[in-house]
Formats: structure tokens, C-alpha cells, sequence
């Protein structure tokens, strides 16, 4: 199924810099026998890992939203989720919490991305089935260009398909797809 979606680097090469959104990058989704937890979790938080590093490195403006935890949470309110050792968010990148299924659903998320229009944005994280897709489907509700890095996406425990073939089976129609090291390939391209 082909999606609609047009490269991001066109608007790269035209000078809207990128954005990054970092969804759930929290511990739960990493440590052994948290209800989050997958084992495929650590692979992804390495990925995640590269392309939160490719985009500081880049000028990317990166974003942060959480899931807003209850202390009576099964989930932890403090501990599992606190962020993923080396992918916590710099004083520069703002954290927003929100209550809801998408980002979106935080006012103050849904007013930051209002100043990305123009360019495109890319979605990591955690929690593929539910988060990564309300967040998905409300960006292009909203307007955005939105491009999954689909090896930097947590399925968690989702059937035997893989996290890629999960969002683009469901999201294909709506959003682009890149891998993270076709954003790195992408970026050597533009250095040249």
C-alpha cells in the first residue's frame, strides 16, 4: 500500500528543519518483567538511542511526551517511569505529560507542534498499538507531515508481526516511513 506521504527531505533541502517527537522512551518498556516490556525493547531503545542522537547533532527540535503515571499505577508513578538510561531529554527539549492516549491530547504538545508545520516530523518511541498510533493519527489530523522511523518504534506485546509491519499496515495510507539509517544516509547526502 503506498502512501501519500512526500519525502521529508524536500523540506529539508528547502530549510525547515526537522522536528523529533520521543514517545514513552521510559523505562518500563525496557526492564524485564514490566508490563510494558518486550524483549525486543532494548533493541529498540538502541535505536532510538541512534536517532535521538543523529537529531540533537542535526538541529532537530526535539520534543518529549509521557505518559502522566499514578503512584497506584501498575505501571510505577516514579521508578519504570523514569526516561531509559542515555535517552533522557535535555533541559532544551521539553517533556510534556499528558493523560490521554496521543500526545495530541496535551494542550500545551498539541500548541508546541503547531509551530512544525512546513516541516517534517518524525515519531520514535515506545508503545506502537496504542500511543504511537493515537499520536499518529492526530498529527495528520493536524496537519503535520509525519514520517515513522519504524526500527525506532516498541510494539510491545503485540502479536508475532514486527513493529514496522504493524504501523504500516495500519498507518500506511496516512504517514511516510524511513529507517534510521536512511536518515543518516539522508544527512551524509546533504553534507556532500
Amino acid at each position: 500500500m503506498l502512501s501519500s506521504f512526500t519525502s521529508p527531505w524536500t523540506s529539508r533541502l528547502a530549510g525547515s528543519a526537522p522536528w523529533l517527537i520521543c514517545l514513552d522512551l521510559q523505562r518500563e518498556y525496557v526492564v524485564p518483567g514490566r508490563p510494558g516490556y518486550a524483549p525486543a525493547g532494548p533493541d529498540v531503545a538502541a535505536v532510538c538511542l541512534k536517532v535521538l542522537d543523529h537529531a540533537r547533532a542535526a538541529g532537530w527540535r526535539v520534543v518529549h511526551s509521557q505518559l502522566r503515571r499514578h503512584a497506584t499505577s501498575p505501571f510505577g508513578a516514579a521508578l519504570f517511569g523514569a526516561p531509559i538510561e542515555g535517552l533522557r531529554p535535555l533541559i532544551s527539549e521539553p517533556v510534556f505529560l499528558r493523560t490521554g492516549l496521543s500526545a495530541f491530547s496535551d494542550p500545551e504538545f498539541a500548541a508546541e507542534l503547531g509551530n512544525a508545520h512546513g516541516a517534517p516530523v518524525h515519531l520514535i518511541g515506545f508503545s506502537l498499538a496504542d500511543t504511537c498510533l493515537a499520536t499518529a493519527l492526530a498529527a495528520v489530523d493536524h496537519g503535520l507531515s509525519l514520517v515513522l522511523v519504524e526500527d525506532a518504534l516498541g510494539a510491545g506485546q503485540s502479536p508475532a508481526a514486527s513493529a514496522p509491519e504493524i504501523a504500516r499496515a495500519i498507518l500506511g495510507r496516512f504517514v511516510g516511513f524511513v529507517s534510521s539509517d536512511e536518515i543518516e544516509a539522508a544527512a551524509m547526502e546533504l553534507a556532500l
